[in-house]
């Protein structure tokens, strides 16, 4: 699988599809953009942590997987940190993720999050398993 299949795989995805986010990959590099709206908003009228928690997760993810691909492997999160720095009531959000460190077992990824003023929303490291790409597409 190449990096364009591997993002078409992604972009139908059925969690992205349901949030309403676009993802981009390019090699060492995840981006996964989305526009607030009423379903990803808290009873407080803010975006659901959860929803800029998730495309933090993805943008280090893809950034990760976008190296392990024509591996045959694939990276699945095994710890996640994050910091939220400002509420968002609505607009456009774009996360971005980078590789830190890719090793045999264990990768670590950073992303951040920054509105349509490219001001910094949340940032987040995450830790990823890293496991053959048949041992995960045939987990169920």
């Amino acid at each position: 699988m190449n990096l364009k299949e591997f993002e078409e795989k992604v972009r139908n995805s059925g969690w992205y599809r349901l949030i309403g986010a676009n993802p981009i990959v390019e090699e060492g590099k995840g981006v996964v953009e989305i526009e607030i709206d009423e379903k990803h908003k808290q009873a407080y009228k803010t975006a659901h942590g959860g929803v800029i928690a998730s495309i933090l997760d993805s943008a280090a993810g893809l950034s990760v997987n976008s190296l392990l691909i024509k591996q045959n492997k694939a990276a699945v999160t095994a710890e996640f940190n994050v910091s939220y720095l400002k509420p968002i009531s609505g607009g456009k959000l774009k996360a971005e993720g980078k590789v830190i460190n890719l090793g045999s077992k264990l990768a670590v990824a950073y992303s951040e999050v920054r509105d349509e003023k490219n001001e910094l929303v949340a940032v987040a490291t995450a830790t990823f398993y890293i496991l053959n790409l048949e041992d995960v597409l045939n987990r169920g």
